[in-house]
């Protein structure tokens, strides 16, 4: 599709639909990189897709936040990328399909967040989860806790919002920022497939109906988040 991401559908009655994002480095989600997965899921919808697994490179699933627009000074691109990023988050806790991660490698930050929305999380065992804000003298958006609240144990979200903890292997599936792990060359295949059993086992409108019932508080937070992003980071 371009540059940074690809698209691929699988030719079988599963219809698996798998994103991958590679920008070479380390799949930061600047402007350009959301743009991108947002196209890639369009596609997935209007391909009839009946799951997505969205991926990494072989180094990252995503580093986050792209800190050179935050370091710009213009507050306006700041603002568009910390939204957009949100938004995504947005859009994959409520596809109409499911949508499971390959954490081929580290989810930091945004990065983290994005892990978090999914329906289901298959991490490696040096698959490192960590939300750095703090430690880089950033405060987390309200959007971001509230996906970490959503998501997390209550222990492992207070340690993950306010000391930037890392979790790996048992201790980030105990903490929720993952399902399972397996060897690293091995993480795509499993996310794979827990995407056809889910596409072929579950119906996909009770799918989408039960889980924005289950998420509809979360939901509610994370848009009002979103909403107040300008007033939170004038405050700030």
């Amino acid at each position: 599709m371009t540059s940074t991401v690809s698209y691929e559908l699988a030719d079988t009655e599963d219809r698996v639909a798998t994103i991958t994002l590679d920008d070479g480095k380390v799949n930061v989600l600047g402007p350009a990189m959301q743009g991108a997965i947002n196209e890639a899921l369009d596609r997935a919808e209007a391909d009839a897709a009946r799951a997505v697994v969205l991926a990494g490179n072989s180094r990252v699933f995503s580093g986050g936040f792209d800190l050179a627009v935050f370091q710009s000074g213009d507050a306006a691109a700041a603002h568009g990328m910390l939204a957009g990023g949100f938004e995504l988050s947005m859009r994959t806790l409520t596809f109409p399909v499911p949508v499971i991660i390959a954490a081929t490698g580290p989810a930091i930050a945004m990065g983290s967040f994005l892990l978090l929305s999914a329906d289901h999380r298959v991490g490696a065992p040096k698959s490192r989860c960590q939300a750095i804000e703090v430690a880089i003298g950033m405060t987390i958006p309200i959007s971001a806790i509230e996906i970490m609240r959503m998501r997390l144990t209550p222990a492992a979200f207070h340690r993950g919002t306010a000391l930037a903890s890392t979790f790996v292997g048992d201790d980030a599936i105990a903490a929720g920022w993952l399902d399972e792990i397996v060897e690293a060359d091995q993480v795509l295949t499993r996310a794979r497939q827990v995407a056809a059993e889910a596409a072929t086992t579950l119906n996909a409108g009770a799918h989408l109906a039960t889980k924005l019932k289950a998420r509809q508080s979360a939901l509610d937070a994370i848009r009002a988040g979103i909403d107040g992003l300008a007033t939170e980071f004038t405050l700030g």
